[in-house]
């Protein structure tokens, strides 16, 4: 039996079993996809994507799939070039001809932006704050109108990436209570805000705010109550989670339904990731979910327990209260090493090694529903 004969009828069974029940399209306003920033870099470096079979455009997978939205992240000068304004610029095209809404993730670095690391782009390092903030300005307002002037407007902008610690640091870093420690935050990020607000022009654009915080309640409301107490007016509310680092199902679900009905915002699940296999033998010797640790009960590392995860994420997002939950990201699903490259992230793409497309694809475009399959504790 071929491999690509063994892919289709795993996804023939995981359809058919997902929630023991008919087949259901999730709604058509809730926006499903992923982080696929990656794409431009494997392709250069001669990866390719299949579906079905068949070698395709990463873009029209995606759309076959029944995905309607993706992420690009941002990043100001980076090295390799990856991720600036021009390959941003390029992506966006091909995944508007696809049919596909976009979102624009600005670390507001030269490099990855996270819990642990918020540094300031090399050509800000040393600006004092006024000019700094002007800078944000500056910059968010260039990428949004270029991305509005070529018609591919952004559907969603967030303003920093995992903000939790705050951003450009030290100047935006955010500790305690003490709304002078606050305050400068809540100033670079309303400048961001009103830079998109500036450049969308006949434009609708949703601001989002993204923490890392998917399963910590308590780190969640610290940081939106101080942030809003301090006058941060925002859109919506994104969180990673990865239960490697954010726990169970059960506690993310607790925490987007809270966040919810206590703010009274929309709530996405923009980054999360779960293995598909673990295997040593790749490549890669530094992958981000490189042994079982991280693993749930209910899901083993399988492209099905990958996709019963997936799944069940889903779920929760769509029974948030008053109708809040509007979508789930995952986070680099093209992730993929081809030739003698090696992503840290390969384990945990919806691609195989190969580029095959794994049954996870169709799942978070939305051909099951997993109701019914069971909440890990």
């Amino acid at each position: 039996m071929t491999r690509v004969y063994k892919v289709r009828i795993l996804a023939a069974l995981l359809a058919a079993s997902l929630s023991g029940a008919a087949m259901a399209q999730l709604p058509t306003s809730f926006l499903r996809g992923g982080d696929v920033s990656e794409i431009p870099e494997v392709e250069a470096k001669g990866g390719h994507y299949s579906f079905h079979g068949k070698q395709m455009d990463p873009f029209a997978i995606m759309h076959q799939a029944g995905w309607n939205f993706v992420r690009f992240r941002i990043w100001n000068e980076p090295k390799g070039g990856w991720c600036d304004k021009e390959h941003t610029l390029a992506m966006a095209k091909r995944a508007a001809a696809e049919g596909l809404k976009i979102s624009l993730d600005f670390h507001y670095s030269d490099w990855w932006a996270d819990p642990g690391k918020q540094f300031k782009p090399k050509a800000w390092k040393y600006l004092p704050f006024d000019k700094l903030k002007q800078a944000v300005y500056d910059y968010t307002k260039d990428v949004v109108s270029a991305m509005v002037a070529q018609g591919t407007p952004p559907y969603m902008v967030q303003v920093g990436n995992e903000i939790t610690g705050g951003t450009l640091w030290p100047d935006g870093k955010v500790t305690g209570n003490d709304p002078a420690v606050w305050k400068p935050l809540v100033t670079l990020l309303s400048a961001g805000f009103d830079a998109v607000h500036d450049a969308a022009g006949s434009n609708s654009i949703i601001t989002m705010i993204h923490l890392d915080r998917g399963g910590d309640n308590k780190g969640a409301t610290w940081w939106f109550d101080n942030a809003i107490k301090n006058g941060l007016k925002f859109d919506t509310i994104g969180l990673s989670y990865y239960p490697v680092w954010h726990g169970n199902i059960a506690a993310m679900q607790a925490n987007v339904n809270d966040l919810a009905t206590r703010y009274g915002k929309d709530v996405y699940i923009v980054e999360t990731g779960y293995p598909w296999v673990i295997d040593t033998r790749s490549r890669s010797s530094e992958h981000v979910e490189g042994d079982d640790k991280g693993l749930l009960a209910d899901f083993p590392a399988t492209p099905d327990g990958q996709a019963r995860f997936l799944a069940k994420v889903l779920d929760v997002i769509q029974a948030i209260p008053g109708d809040r939950g509007k979508g789930l990201l995952y986070w680099a699903p093209t992730w993929i090493s081809p030739g003698k490259s090696a992503s840290p992230y390969d384990n945990l793409a919806l691609f195989n090694y190969d580029g095959d497309a794994l049954p996870s694809l169709e799942v978070l475009g939305g051909l099951g529903s997993g109701k019914g399959t069971a909440v890990n504790k």
